[in-house]
């Protein structure tokens, strides 16, 4: 019988963390993926008072702790980003490192 890997946590820079901390307060971020004047734009992030760069989404992306879904706005397509389970336990077992 074969077991299934375990995926280790990845180490992530203060400002990601930050950032995964924000989405796991139920914040989520959309970002346009429809080939218009606003491809690539991000939207929601305006509550978000970290500092914000798209490769801290692209590293939390490759790391595997979003989840995507597609919605449209107005005929417009947008990803929608949010924390996913992975994502929660990586920063559970940074909060339990931390107060070790």
């Amino acid at each position: 019988m074969m077991t299934s890997p375990i995926l280790s946590m990845p180490k992530l820079t203060d400002e990601q963390l930050e950032f995964a901390q924000w989405l796991s307060k139920g914040n989520s971020l959309f970002l346009c993926s429809e080939i218009c004047s606003d491809f690539g734009k991000v939207d929601g992030i305006e509550t978000f008072t970290g500092h914000f760069q798209k490769r801290t989404l692209f590293r939390l992306k490759r790391e595997g702790l979003l989840t995507e879904s597609t919605v449209f706005e107005m005929g417009i397509r947008w990803q929608k980003l949010t924390l996913n389970e992975r994502g929660k336990q990586l920063l559970t077992n940074c909060e339990v490192k931390t107060d070790a």
